[in-house]
């Protein structure tokens, strides 16, 4: 924990570009110092349909999904540190947005080896 997923539009950005950005991710989630870093996890879904605005004009948005009990302001922490290091890559999309949400500790399931 945390998931932090990121959706971009499919023919904006390079195999080279997405590897560089999960890594801008995971290491901006780090910084927060809200997550031990070995927890964090980030996964990228490229949308090949989409409108902004109602044009097809590149996006980029990180949903971070997070245990609930967070403080508003460490999820403003969250959300404006990931928005700040995935805006400074100077990606090639129109724009970047960041979104925290919460998920329920009595509904989350989880099994690792």
């Amino acid at each position: 924990m945390p998931h932090l997923i990121v959706e971009y539009a499919s023919d904006a950005l390079t195999a080279e570009q997405i590897e560089s950005l999960l890594n801008v991710v995971h290491t901006a989630a780090a910084a927060t110092a809200l997550f031990d870093q070995s927890h964090i996890r980030v996964r990228a879904i490229p949308v090949e349909h989409y409108l902004v605005g109602g044009e097809r004009k590149p996006f980029l948005h990180v949903r971070c999904h997070i245990h609930a009990g967070r403080t508003p302001e460490q999820k403003g922490l969250l959300s404006e540190t990931v928005l700040v290091a995935v805006r400074d890559e100077g990606l090639p999309v129109a724009v970047v947005t960041v979104e925290v949400v919460d998920m329920d500790r009595s509904s989350y399931a989880k099994h690792s080896h």
